[in-house]
Formats: structure tokens, C-alpha cells, sequence
């Protein structure tokens, strides 16, 4: 599987908290030549993206709500608005043919393990529940369904109400700050980017419902960012996680996190990602940075092996 390139631009969208949702927070487009050129993996006979190849390929939702995600944006755009229309109708169509029931609530199940956080077959993420929310809620408000779409958004949500130790992806950490956690692992890992879009799609359901139960709990999230960002912090770059530390990839740190910290202080006004959201964009341009950065990359893993 090739390496998506980190020099593609993933913007930030005009961010707004009207109910009206248009597109999504960030502009996922230029991704779009990922899936067109299989860079993650085949397509099934619907025209669904797979992660991996022929006998080895298994269907990741993260990979279809993105691909949902970029369709929906396009047709708003009014772009190849047909083709588009139908790859999003496909993508909905799979999430609604493979939610499961858990407790009360609805998600969606990964069959494949993820040895990298310990997980088997049958995990649930809070970033995957997030962010088939936002693509529910969008696709709902586009072909004039809200209301069913919003009951299943609903109970997509509820799930993370779920505590780790019953099944779910939602914690509170040393300090008592709620987490949802993108992969459920045994030792909590915390990962940022997985975290804030959970946060997203939690906003989205906030924006249509006008919930104030559902304000009280993005204001717990935004709490939680805004007390723990420090922590994905190295002085010189970002971090993907608490638990394995390890610096961002370039793409990641470049597309995903600096991205969000943007979207972050748009939605909030809190100066704080601002000010992350510049000091990581500032450390992505220093070529003395970048250079620091290639030996820290060969040198971390050393450095876990010689800890254990």
C-alpha cells in the first residue's frame, strides 16, 4: 500500500454553526485521488472503497464516511453531481446494511483486528461513530430525510455515553477530563485527532438538534482539548497520541492536526488551538525543524525498544 503524500493541502471549510450543515469542517477533495488511484486499497462491485487488496481486503468505514464525505462536498460544488450522488447514496447505503445494535444503541463494528493497539476483530472507535454522524446528518438535510437521519445520528451518539469497561470508547483520564477514544485499547491512548472528530460530529447533531444536554458534553470535549493539548507538544513537533508518543507523521502533522487546530478555534474562539495552530505551521516550515525531525523519527524507536 503506497503512502498517502503529504504534500497534498487539506483545508479547513468555512466553519459556521448554523443548522444548516453544508460541508464538512474540512475540505477532504484533494484526498479524493487517494481512493481513484487505490492508495488504501480495491473497490467492491458497488463501487465501495476497501482497505487493502484481493483476498486480503476488508471494509474499513472510516475509509467509506471519508469517501461519503468528499461525494457529499462535491455535489454541493456542483461537481460531476450524477457520479457523485450515486457514490454517496453507495456509501449510506453500506453504513445503513452494517450498523449493529449494542445496549440500546447503534454502531459500526471493524471485523479485522488492529494488533498496533492491541485490538481483535469486532472493536467500535469513537472517531469512526463521529464522524458517521456528520455524514448521516449531511446526507439527511441533502435529500430532505432529516428526521430519520437525525434518530439514527441520535443513536449513534448515545453509544458514546458508553463507559470502556461496558463496551465502549468513552473514559475520563487522571484529571477527569472525558475522552472518547478512536482506538478502544486496554492502556488508554488518547489519540488527538481521533478525539476531535468524535467532537465534530458530536457539534454537528448539536447543530441541527439544538440539544442542550448535547452543548454540555462539547463543552466537556473542549475542556479536555484545552487543558491536554500540551501533551501532544514535543517542543518541535506534534504527537499522535498519550500512550505511544510518537511524533506525527509529516502528512498527519501537516494535514490533520494543524487543519484542526484551525477548525478548533473557529468553532470555539479559544486562543489556545490558535496559537498551536501557528506554532505547529511554524515548526512545518523551519528547514532546521525538519531536519531535527528525520533524526528524531529514526531515533524514537530505539529509544521505546531500549525503555521495554
Amino acid at each position: 500500500m503506497k503512502k498517502p503524500n503529504h504534500e497534498i493541502n487539506l483545508p479547513v471549510a468555512n466553519v459556521s454553526l448554523d443548522r444548516q450543515l453544508g460541508a464538512f469542517y474540512q475540505d477532504f477533495r484533494a484526498a479524493l485521488h487517494h481512493f481513484d488511484e487505490r492508495y488504501f486499497g480495491d473497490f467492491d462491485a458497488n463501487g465501495i472503497p476497501m482497505f487493502g487488496f484481493g483476498s486480503e481486503a476488508v471494509y474499513n468505514q472510516i475509509y467509506i464516511v471519508q469517501y461519503g464525505l468528499i461525494s457529499h462536498d462535491l455535489i454541493l460544488k456542483g461537481i460531476d453531481v450524477e457520479l457523485h450522488t450515486a457514490r454517496l447514496k453507495s456509501c449510506v447505503n453500506w453504513l445503513l446494511d452494517n450498523e449493529e445494535s449494542f445496549n440500546g444503541t447503534t454502531v459500526w463494528r471493524n471485523h479485522f483486528p488492529n494488533p498496533r493497539y492491541g485490538l481483535t476483530s469486532g472493536w467500535v472507535s469513537g472517531m469512526y461513530q463521529g464522524q458517521v454522524i456528520s455524514l448521516l446528518l449531511r446526507y439527511g438535510q441533502l435529500f430532505n430525510q432529516e428526521e430519520i437521519f437525525i434518530t439514527k445520528s441520535r443513536s449513534a451518539y448515545d453509544f458514546l455515553h458508553i463507559d470502556y469497561e461496558n463496551g465502549g470508547v468513552r473514559r475520563f483520564d487522571k484529571n477527569g477530563l472525558l475522552w472518547y477514544e478512536e482506538y478502544p485499547s486496554s492502556q488508554p491512548s488518547f489519540v488527538m485527532n481521533g478525539f476531535i472528530y468524535t467532537l465534530l460530529g458530536i457539534y454537528d447533531l448539536w447543530r441541527i438538534t439544538g440539544d442542550d444536554e448535547i452543548k454540555k458534553t462539547i463543552d466537556e470535549c473542549v475542556r479536555t482539548m484545552k487543558e491536554s493539548i500540551h501533551l501532544y507538544d514535543s517542543g518541535y513537533w506534534s504527537i499522535y497520541d498519550q500512550d505511544k508518543k510518537e511524533l506525527a507523521t509529516e502528512y498527519y502533522h501537516k494535514n490533520i492536526h494543524i487543519p484542526l487546530m484551525e477548525v478548533l478555534h473557529n468553532l470555539t474562539g479559544e486562543e489556545i488551538f490558535d496559537s498551536y495552530n501557528k506554532r505547529w505551521k511554524k515548526q512545518l516550515n523551519s528547514k532546521l525543524n525538519k531536519a531535527w525531525l528525520q533524526i528524531m523519527y529514526r531515533i524514537q524507536p530505539r529509544l521505546r525498544r531500549f525503555s521495554k
